[in-house]
């Protein structure tokens, strides 16, 4: 598995990937349902570029920064079992599949915000981190 992939999965924790696993955190929880819809949003954007529409580069680069923002977040604090990551990535993704188009995109929104303050609140460092990483997604996505 590519770095980058193997980093977003780390973020990512459902109950549902958790069966005789330690107990899930709320934070996890909620850093699940955003990191699945933030990638939602980042294939729908995928797709609109590919089409033609390029304006909206900078919006997926802002999305691929948001995801990135979480992944970090989840790796400080200690999420660093792949297998384990994957799973929950797998269970939020299909839990997320039961959400209204509306309910979608207000959680979209709202882990965007979230990403936003999270990456205002650190270091140099940490935002060149995710930059990079968010860079390398997007390019990967693109096929550049």
């Amino acid at each position: 598995m590519d770095p980058i992939r193997w980093i977003a999965v780390l973020l990512c924790s459902t109950p549902l990937a958790m069966a005789g696993a330690a107990q899930v955190s709320e934070r996890e929880l909620h850093a699940s349902s955003c990191t699945a819809a933030l990638a939602a949003r980042a294939d729908d954007l995928v797709s609109q570029i590919k089409a033609g529409r390029a304006e909206l580069r900078p919006s997926l680069l802002a999305t691929l920064e948001a995801g990135a923002a979480f992944i970090g977040d989840a790796y400080l604090h200690g999420e660093r079992d792949e297998a384990r990551a994957q799973a929950m990535l797998d269970a939020a993704l299909q839990a997320q599949k039961a959400l209204a188009a509306a309910d979608l995109a207000a959680r979209q929104a709202l882990c965007a915000q979230e990403a936003a303050r999270m990456l205002s609140e650190t270091n140099l460092f940490g935002r060149a981190i995710v930059s990079m990483l968010a860079q390398r997604r997007l390019k990967k996505l693109l096929g550049e």
